[in-house]
């Protein structure tokens, strides 16, 4: 059996090295990545290009995992992601779910509260009324 704890932090290793190339060897050809909130995103050329998008708008990236848990078919992790984007920190605690096949990563699901990270970000939820807009409206 393959040790998917070792692949996930592997993952994390070459995350935090900026070596997508490390990234992606460790993924299926068809790897799909979910940012819950967000959306999917399918295929090594798709992935590799949001992770190369988001890469160069962050930086000082660590990460604080609380506890990785592994068994035949996947890998859960839990802990905190922080970087600096556009001069603000943010600090996001999520979730992440691991699938495999063949002990390469098929499947990956990040589990955030995107309001706390717009929030960090200074930007508005998408839809979402600020003060302003709702005392215009008379609520």
């Amino acid at each position: 059996m393959t040790d998917h704890a070792e692949t996930v932090r592997a993952y994390y290793a070459a995350w935090l090295a900026d070596d997508l190339d490390a990234v992606m060897a460790l993924c299926t050809e068809d790897v799909v990545a979910v940012n819950v909130p967000i959306g999917p995103i399918t295929g090594k050329p798709a992935v590799r290009k949001f992770f190369a998008k988001f890469q160069s708008r962050i930086r000082d990236k660590h990460y604080d995992v609380h506890r990785i848990i592994a068994d035949d078919d996947g890998c859960v992790v839990e802990g905190v992601e922080h970087y600096v984007r556009d001069g603000r920190q943010v600090s996001l605690p999520y979730m992440s779910t691991f699938l495999f096949r063949d002990g390469l990563i098929c499947e990956w699901r990040d589990y955030f509260d995107l309001k706390t990270l717009m929030d960090q970000l200074g930007l508005p939820l998408e839809g979402a009324q600020t003060p302003a807009t709702t005392a215009a409206r008379g609520a």
